[in-house]
């Protein structure tokens, strides 16, 4: 833009200078460039009917070669205004555009940070909870390993006073079979005596039964012997 604006006052400081039209429309054409020649086609049109209608008493004979330098100073002055009120016009636009740009992003941002700090914030209200649970959870699992701990220890100490108890009565059970053991040797070998004993006495008393019998049997059959022979006597005198 401000190569325009240069480009322009060179343009319109070197058209009342110049001698012949040659120079002034190299300074002119060094001016612009491609992108405004449709511009100053359009702006050269206008110019000419503006010098026509202004110009009404004035004949410009161009095939004679009229007053050439007049009409280029004309034309100029004509091709400067018309790019200073295009370079108005374009400030105007690029300053509303700049102007509603701004408004149109600061609109935006307004709207992106608002968004930020509502995700933001749904994220910390998710991530609190989330993490306040956690924080329950490993409080309540802390807990019940200390309780398990207790628990294990406390188990631990009724294994190890159930093993003594076990091995206290193992050991009397022990020592009761071998004392009952001990016992059946004791009253087996009792019983052989006694029975040994009762054994002497049985054949003491059989052997005395023996004899009584035995005598018994000889008084009996004496006395029967007797009487048969008493009885003998007496049948035969």
């Amino acid at each position: 833009m401000a190569t325009h604006k240069g480009c322009a006052l060179k343009g319109k400081a070197k058209g009342t200078k110049t001698t012949s039209g040659k120079p002034h429309m190299e300074d002119f054409n060094g001016s612009f460039n491609k992108e405004n020649l449709q511009v100053v086609e359009a702006e050269t049109l206008r110019g000419r009917k503006r010098l026509s209608e202004a110009d009404d008493d004035i004949d410009i004979d161009i095939t004679k070669g009229g007053d050439m330098m007049t009409m280029l100073d004309r034309f100029g002055a004509d091709i400067n205004k018309a790019f200073l009120a295009k370079r108005k016009r374009l400030e105007t636009f690029t300053k509303s555009s700049v102007k509603t740009s701004h408004q149109k992003i600061e609109q935006l941002w307004r709207v992106q940070q608002r968004d930020r700090s509502k995700v933001t914030e749904d994220y910390c209200t998710q991530f609190n909870a989330v993490f306040n649970q956690w924080d329950t959870d490993v409080q309540k699992s802390k807990d019940n390993e200390e309780k398990l701990l207790s628990m294990f220890q406390h188990q631990q100490k009724m294994f190890q006073h159930m093993r003594a108890s076990q091995s206290q009565r193992l050991k009397t059970l022990k020592q009761l079979l071998e004392q009952y053991i001990q016992s059946l040797d004791t009253m087996e070998k009792t019983h052989i005596s006694q029975q040994g004993a009762v054994q002497g006495e049985l054949r003491q008393e059989m052997a005395l039964f023996q004899k009584k019998i035995l005598m018994d049997t000889v008084s009996n059959m004496t006395d029967q012997l007797t009487k048969h022979i008493v009885l003998h006597a007496l049948c035969h005198p």
